[in-house]
């Protein structure tokens, strides 16, 4: 378990909860950044990576087992 993330959530909860407790308009006028976009862009990043690594694997592995 990640516990530097779960802390960061909890922050950002906090945060947002607190300042929900001023908003009188219904929408919160204090807009936090989004701290889990970063981890988000990167886990997609390293997806695309493996999947790459994945298709060249398999069609390396296809050429060989079609070799005389």
């Amino acid at each position: 378990m990640d516990f530097n993330r779960l802390k960061t959530d909890k922050i950002g909860a906090f945060f947002d909860g607190f300042a929900s407790a001023f908003d009188l308009s219904g929408q919160t006028f204090i807009s936090l950044p989004d701290l889990d976009s970063g981890f988000q862009h990167d886990r997609e990043a390293l997806k695309g990576d493996w999947e790459a690594v994945g298709t060249d694997l398999g069609r390396a592995m296809n050429i060989v087992a079609h070799e005389p």
